[in-house]
């Protein structure tokens, strides 16, 4: 297998939920999206261009759970070793689902996901599946690139992918409407 091969893409999420999501997300407070610095072990946000983030509320946690679980779950069948205990199960818990919005002008720069964040007590782990999952798709500019290579989402679909140094991924600038996503890590 080649290392782009481990990117996988499933349309999960059914459009009439995506749109209630949306929908639902829109009536509440967006926050900047922050980044970790090694540097100063501090948080902070980019001047310029950095999309809106917001937490997932326990209500809509419990209708995208199950989505995300089958997403893994097909994801895990076809990567994990299903014959050895120990490589059988790639992740046994999920993050809580986190909301992106991208607005004319925004983007994601480059970067790992190393959730400096995720840990904060509650959980313990390493982050090694990333999860994508796409709200709309009626914007314009917005690529996802991982690794190099543009993935073209759809309303509904979950990107999964390593949560490592060989996967860096952005998502390149909005040029017209807004972008919807969520993001979720197992470990």
């Amino acid at each position: 297998m080649k290392i782009n091969d481990y990117i996988y893409t499933t349309n999960m999420v059914p459009e009439k939920i995506c749109k209630q999501l949306v929908k639902q997300i829109n009536k509440k407070e967006w926050e900047k999206h922050k980044w970790h610095s090694n540097e100063s072990d501090d948080f902070h946000s980019e001047k310029e261009k950095e999309l809106d983030v917001q937490p997932i509320s326990q209500e809509m946690q419990n209708v995208m759970t199950p989505y995300l679980v089958k997403a893994y779950q097909e994801y895990n069948s076809k990567f994990a070793d299903l014959n050895n205990e120990r490589l059988n199960n790639l992740a046994t818990k999920f993050s809580p689902i986190r909301f992106n919005r991208y607005k004319k002008g925004t983007l994601m720069r480059k970067h790992y996901d190393h959730i400096h964040s995720l840990f904060d007590g509650k959980y313990k782990g390493i982050p090694i599946i990333s999860f994508i999952g796409m709200l709309n798709d009626n914007y314009t500019g917005g690529d996802l690139i991982i690794n190099g290579q543009k993935i073209e989402p759809k309303t509904g679909n979950i990107i999964i992918f390593p949560s490592c140094f060989l996967y860096p991924h952005e998502v390149k600038e909005i040029k017209k409407g807004t972008r919807y996503s969520f993001v979720s890590w197992g470990f």
